[in-house]
């Protein structure tokens, strides 16, 4: 690994937010050291699972019609805004918390997923 990318690879691992990167098809690829504090799902948990595994049930629908609209248009319709929001965590509780999106894409300007910053707002356990 080249030093440019092992620098990028270590700043996303070590962020002070939860960093989670998803393919285009919703497939969770890379998911950081906060992500785990936050939601409490392993990297190894958690990559190659649908992002849905997150997100409340009654929330899934709208997620999708979102999500896939901007992998298919290349940005998103709400221009980056961060959005409150709430999500499932791994021992069955809910967080709810601050999320700003980001459409990825490659060098020749395909889009290739998306990455998701989120930082908790308020937190509730069952």
């Amino acid at each position: 690994m080249d030093d440019l990318t092992q620098f990028k690879a270590s700043a996303f691992d070590h962020a002070n937010d939860a960093l989670i990167a998803i393919d285009t098809s919703g497939t969770i690829r890379a998911w950081n050291r906060f992500a785990e504090t936050l939601f409490g799902w392993t990297a190894e948990e958690v990559v190659g699972q649908d992002v849905k595994v997150m997100i409340p049930e009654r929330l899934r629908s709208a997620h999708d019609r979102g999500f896939f609209a901007a992998m298919e248009a290349g940005h998103l319709a709400s221009d980056g805004r961060a959005r409150r929001t709430k999500s499932l965590t791994a021992s069955g509780g809910t967080v709810y918390i601050t999320m700003t999106f980001a459409v990825v894409q490659d060098d020749a300007g395909e889009t290739i997923g998306s990455v998701a910053v989120a930082r908790e707002w308020v937190r509730e356990e069952d």
